[in-house]
């Protein structure tokens, strides 16, 4: 009897040991997600601002380019 409830002790610590685990892990990951979001709406500003300079100095060429034509 006494194997019994040291095994059942066990199996309690060790059961709630790994749902804490569980929930750390699963803390991690959203935070992880959380950077790579905003990892990616950086990114996407970033290329804006690229293409938005990009038209503009080509609309500056082409001015320039028709003007002298």
């Amino acid at each position: 009897m006494e194997i019994l409830y040291f095994s059942s002790g066990i199996l309690v610590v060790a059961l709630t040991y790994a749902v804490a685990g569980v929930f750390k892990l699963r803390q991690k990951v959203q935070h992880l997600d959380n950077g790579v979001d905003d990892v990616h709406r950086r990114i996407d500003g970033d290329m804006d601002e690229v293409y938005r300079t990009l038209d503009s100095r080509l609309d500056k060429l082409e001015n320039r380019l028709t003007a002298n034509s």
